[in-house]
């Protein structure tokens, strides 16, 4: 079962390279980690996956983002992830 840990909107994207694309976002709710994996939704749908393999802070690196701060982050996905598009991050938990 897929938990989520929070969710960003995507507002801005800085730039693309094969499939590391460097995001500005704001958390929305919970938090994001830095090495989590994230759904990509699009209009609440599920358009691919992806790992955040990097996260800033007013340009200062940092290994998670809050509820309402925005961030700059490096996501690694194949999926193009476009401005609007959520990211959730999500942890896996076993069911008893």
């Amino acid at each position: 079962i897929d938990e989520a840990s929070g969710t960003a909107k995507i507002m801005v994207i800085f730039s693309k390279n094969k499939d590391k694309q460097i995001l500005g976002g704001k958390v929305q709710e919970g938090k994001i980690s830095v090495g989590s994996e994230v759904k990509i939704l699009r209009r609440d749908a599920e358009i691919g996956r992806g790992k955040i393999k990097e996260l800033q802070q007013q340009k200062v690196k940092t290994d998670e983002i809050r509820e309402g701060y925005e961030f700059g982050c490096m996501i690694e996905s194949k999926i193009e992830i476009a401005v609007g598009d959520k990211v959730q991050g999500f942890v896996t938990v076993e069911k008893k």
